[in-house]
């Protein structure tokens, strides 16, 4: 019996050394790209001079790895690969060379020419390893498993259909190899509707950098959920869409994507859109055009990013640009609601809007935007420049509510810088008459912040600029609801319109705020408004203009320091106020000071010169409407006006520090009310 294991034991240790021979292996940081007996290679040769490559020479063909494709070279004594290695495809011109340690029932692979196909019916997670280049070359996988396919250096071209065709019931992994670029593009004879298509969920990784370009309909496309872990990913160009996918996720890498033509996307979400970090820079130049659907005329724009349901942005560096050839596109656009609590946003629009007919006697406008969503919108944290040039042009636009900033934040955690220029679209000719001369049409207005619900604004550091030159509609922000600060540092500048407006109602609760109008009200309320705290500078133009403008409703002063110039003011409602506040009665360009009985300065202010306007009444005349806790009632205070302010340090015309006020006249009053009237040089309105 002792015999007979002896024997057995010599037996196997002789299977298992004949199963043992010398492998080449290539290595890319620290994987193993290529592998192949010693036995099969006749020889191997470095080619060429600029990019070199090394040809290896098999009993099956010549494999060709350029110099980038590898960084190592080993020759190891070893077993035979057993199932679950990888799976080697080197593509060379017209044709390709395989390598498949699986046995056929396992890993199929057919090659004809250079069009490789895999049939996988192995459990196990098989790794294919892609190098070389091919035209006409494509790659082809169905797989019961999730396969990992490594891009090592690949270029696939197909002129007749997918170049990479990825079908596997578990989702797909592409990794593109550390420091290789690779290559997939169709071309104009394809049927197909994608250079790179997966049908389930694809993930791609790596440090290495993919271009696809789509010469027929999308660059690539995705039947499931595309992730985007890392490496640098680019579609210089797409018929349709860059990317097109049910659902898009990105944390890491980097998209490059320029899309040309009509209504194309460069990433398109049937589903949402989910990005936490990574690059994104996106040119969108296509134009809008009109779909006809159930007898209308429907736009439909090229967009940089578009989801038909959510956008969710949590971080990433985000580059957008919409040239003038891109006539109301937009940016970054969900069917459905938009948040974003972080990132880095740098978009420029600049094609015109223009108007439309819908059907028969309907018209209507599309124009572009650089934020915009159908649903509710908010913007908590992040850094946004955002800059729309034409006709039109929206920088946000919610379709319902716009909450700005989180409750109680730092300001620091949000800088929203946003600017329009373009002018207004004529959408209907108006009739004339009434005010302002030749109303009545329906226009296209270049809003910068608009929210078709309530918009709250709670923290931030908040810019806004409507420089439109020509005529009015350029509000800064506007609330078609209720307008509400709790806080924040917001300045609004509109040269032909106002710079805030709310439709129903106006709350400032806190924060620094300053707005200017040079032709209409600073801040406007088509119903109530409300000032419960906060520092306030609001500047309107000459009359019928004002700084603080609600149309005679209900207005409410209990707190904060407030200072509302222009042609006029609306006033305080006192048996609603809880503050006392003055308006005084004085001129364009005046300095006013005003002081408690015992010579406390309380206010130093150079109020501005007026312009735009126009209404009834006009000239030099300036309403400054001033409210601050320090107004107290029963008390007389004095207010300078006429003269000179020196030293101290000016906030838009306001003066804290050393101040000296010297010359002019002065005027007292006895706030007897919640709201007292002193003239100071001017007349009334």
């Amino acid at each position: 019996m002792r015999k007979i294991a002896i024997l057995m034991a010599l037996v196997l240790g002789c299977i298992s050394l004949q199963a043992q021979e010398y492998y080449l292996n290539l290595h890319q940081s620290g994987q193993v790209v290529y592998q192949n007996s010693v036995n099969s290679v006749n020889s191997m040769s470095f080619q060429g001079n600029d990019p070199v490559s090394l040809d290896i020479n098999t009993l099956s063909g010549t494999s060709s790895f350029p110099v980038t494709a590898f960084d190592s070279i080993t020759f190891v004594w070893q077993e035979a690969p057993q199932p679950g290695d990888t799976v080697f495809i080197n593509y060379n011109g017209t044709t390709a060379t395989v390598t498949n340690p699986y046995p056929s029932w396992e890993v199929a692979v057919t090659v004809n020419g250079a069009k490789v196909s895999v049939t996988a019916m192995s459990t196990s997670l098989v790794t294919y390893c892609l190098t070389g280049t091919a035209n006409p070359g494509r790659f082809e996988v169905e797989s019961t498993t999730t396969p990992t396919i490594v891009m090592n250096g690949v270029s696939l071209t197909n002129p007749t259909g997918k170049a990479m065709d990825l079908t596997c019931d578990s989702g797909i992994v592409i990794v593109l190899a550390d420091g290789t670029s690779n290559t997939v593009q169709d071309g104009t004879e394809s049927d197909k509707k994608a250079a790179l298509l997966s049908n389930n969920d694809l993930t791609i990784q790596g440090n290495g950098s993919l271009t696809v370009t789509g010469f027929v309909e999308h660059a690539i496309k995705v039947k499931g959920q595309l992730t985007v872990n890392s490496g640098t990913i680019t579609v210089p160009d797409a018929i349709n869409d860059g990317i097109h996918t049910d659902d898009f996720v990105m944390h890491g890498g980097s998209l490059n994507i320029t899309v040309t033509n009509d209504q194309s996307k460069g990433i398109k979400a049937d589903n949402a859109i989910d990005i936490s970090g990574g690059d994104i820079t996106v040119v969108a130049s296509g134009s809008t055009i009109l779909e006809q659907i159930n007898g209308q005329n429907v736009p439909s724009y090229c967009t940089a990013i578009k989801s038909d349901t959510d956008i969710n942005i949590s971080g990433g560096t985000f580059n957008i640009t919409l040239p003038t050839s891109n006539q109301g596109g937009k940016s970054i656009s969900a069917d459905g609601n938009m948040f974003i609590s972080g990132g880095n946003f740098t978009i420029e629009t600049h094609g015109n809007g223009a108007a439309y007919t819908v059907s028969g006697n309907t018209k209507d406008s599309y124009t572009s935007s650089c934020l915009k969503c159908d649903g509710n919108m908010e913007l908590l944290a992040g850094t946004f420049n955002l800059n729309s040039t034409g006709t039109g042009g929206k920088g946000i636009t919610a379709g319902g509510t716009l909450k700005i900033g989180m409750e109680n934040a730092n300001n620091d955690d949000l800088t929203l810088n946003v600017t329009t220029t373009g002018e207004r679209i004529t959408v209907t000719s108006g009739g004339g008459g009434g005010w302002p001369p030749g109303g009545g049409g329906e226009y296209a207005n270049p809003k910068a912040i608009k929210a078709q619900g309530s918009l709250t604004i709670n923290s931030g550091n908040i810019t806004v600029n409507c420089l439109q030159t020509q005529n009015e509609g350029g509000e800064c922000i506007e609330s078609k609801s209720i307008l509400t600060i709790n806080g924040g540092n917001i300045e609004a500048y509109s040269k032909k319109d106002d710079a805030v407006n709310a439709s129903s109602r106006l709350v400032i609760n806190g924060g620094i705020y300053y707005v200017h109008s040079d032709a209409n009200d600073g801040t406007d309320s088509n119903g109530t408004m409300e000032l419960n705290g906060g520092f306030n500078i609001s500047n309107g133009s000459s009359m019928p203009e004002e700084g603080f403008d609600c149309d005679n409703n209900q207005f409410k002063i209990t707190g904060g320091t407030s200072i509302g110039t222009g042609g006029g003011t609306s006033n305080p409602t006192s048996s609603v106020c809880t503050q006392p506040s003055v308006k005084i009665n004085t001129q364009s360009g005046y300095a006013i000071q005003i002081l408690k009985s015992d010579g406390t300065v309380i206010c130093t202010y150079q109020c501005p010169t007026l312009s735009g306007g126009g209404g009834p009444g006009g000239g030099n005349s300036l309403v400054m409407l001033f409210t601050d806790p320090q107004l107290q009632m029963s008390q007389t205070y004095t207010v300078k006006y006429g003269g000179t302010i020196s030293g101290g340090t000016s906030w838009h015309g306001y003066y804290t520090g050393n101040v000296t006020y010297s010359g002019g006249q002065s005027t007292t009053f006895t706030a007897n009310s919640m709201y007292s009237t002193v003239s100071a040089g001017g007349g009334g309105w």
